[in-house]
């Protein structure tokens, strides 16, 4: 096809002729027949000049951390024995992974090959498909372009942002890396404890009575393994309860709250298994690097949170720890919250505060301060996470939480 210099040079073309008959002079037709001639060569030039070429894709690494660096290197080679016109590049990538670039290069003899690379930034979680690369073959005089799309992708992950957590919640198992699922027993301490403080909804048959006895407030028996140690972390999808977009999204808070508290208690010893859909019975337990990839790729979609919830109350809960990483959750939501949470010793609620990332937009979505109040009122250890806020810091409020926990569930015992 002619670009814009060659339809201009056509167009002239075509004015000289027009001139050349209204004042008689032949010179103008001349120049004219001239212009279009270098424009038919400039055609001939690009089709029938090579346009075999091969590409061959490298890209380091094929998984980025968040925030992390890339790259990605083409080796373009020229199959045909003929050689190639004028070239220009220009692979597909997504804006948030690379900035679009166009590389110009000289005609590519027969059986020669050229190196072209450029960098890969992990600002954006998620999936990304690089390629196909575009392929311009154009004239020495820029008059005709002929695009063609070269065979060949790849695919780059973008990990979740992982932020370190610090270590103090009551968790079963080892506190330091025993592995995954695979923790190594410690002879004592608060996370191998046999029994716990009461919280409401427990059942009465748990008590343990020379405990309770003992410590003067009612006590319950830990029935979680120190041998075998798992958690369970919930992350909430819901499509119209999350707000913002891109990177700032509330969408991306809870993902990176959820990877966050994963790869914790993946490090403390625990098998984790994550919920983020409805399905039948408990979700299998994973590891780390399996889980990342997956919430690489979670996306929001239109799920009932109560769906959700409904296998962790029958059986599927995985452990009896329970991370909940959600949006301020309305009241069915809450009692859905609570009585999965009855399954569990230890009880973890994230709430992403969502209207905070769109501040655009009319709060609509229930107040997450008094959901916050009532999580704790069951037992929870409870955090807001408002947009800009540090996950670090909202984690260590869960650890000082236990003076509060104690109030409630006292509270409830005696009530």
């Amino acid at each position: 096809m002619l670009t814009r210099r060659g339809t201009g040079l056509l167009g002239g073309a075509g004015l000289l002729w027009l001139a050349s008959q209204v004042f008689g002079a032949p010179e103008l037709q001349i120049a004219a027949v001239a212009m279009v001639a270098l424009t038919a060569v400039a055609v001939a030039t690009v089709w029938l000049a090579s346009s075999h070429l091969r590409v061959e894709r490298i890209t380091r690494p094929a998984r980025l951390s968040f925030g992390d660096r890339g790259s990605v290197t083409l080796t373009i080679t020229n199959d045909s024995r003929r050689p190639t016109p004028r070239l220009r590049f220009r692979d597909r990538a997504p804006a948030a992974l690379a900035d679009p670039t166009t590389t110009s290069l000289p005609p590519l003899g027969p059986g020669r090959r050229v190196d072209l690379s450029y960098p890969l930034r992990g600002d954006q979680r998620g999936v990304a498909h690089l390629g196909p690369l575009l392929a311009e073959f154009r004239d020495p005089f820029d008059l005709v372009v002929r695009r063609r799309d070269l065979p060949g992708t790849s695919t780059v992950t973008v990990r979740p942002r992982v932020v370190p957590l610090m270590a103090g919640l009551p968790l079963g198992g080892a506190s330091g890396g025993g592995g995954e699922g695979r923790p190594r027993p410690q002879p004592g301490g608060e996370d191998l404890a046999e029994v716990r403080e009461y919280v409401h909804g427990d059942p009465l048959k748990a008590i343990h009575w020379a405990s309770t006895a003992h410590r003067g407030k009612l006590m319950v028996r830990n029935e979680e393994s120190p041998q075998d140690p798992r958690t369970t972390v919930l992350l909430d999808l819901r499509r119209d309860r999350h707000r913002g977009q891109g990177p700032t999204a509330s969408l991306e808070t809870a993902v990176s709250a959820a990877a966050s508290a994963t790869a914790h208690l993946a490090a403390r010893g625990q098998g984790v298994a994550v919920v983020d859909r409805p399905g039948p019975g408990a979700v299998p337990v994973r590891t780390l690097d399996d889980w990342l990839d997956h919430l690489a790729e979670v996306e929001a979609s239109d799920v009932d949170l109560r769906q959700v919830v409904a296998p962790l109350t029958t059986g599927g809960l995985v452990g009896s720890c329970l991370v909940a990483v959600v949006t301020a959750p309305d009241a069915s939501d809450l009692q859905s919250l609570v009585r999965a949470g009855r399954g569990a010793s230890l009880r973890i609620g994230i709430l992403v505060d969502a209207d905070s990332h769109d501040p655009r937009a009319r709060r609509s979505t229930p107040d997450v301060d008094a959901a916050a109040a009532g999580l704790r009122a069951a037992g929870w250890r409870v955090t807001v996470v408002r947009a800009g806020d540090d996950l670090a810091e909202r984690w260590t409020e869960l650890l000082h939480a236990r003076r509060s926990a104690r109030t409630h569930a006292a509270a409830a015992a005696t009530a």
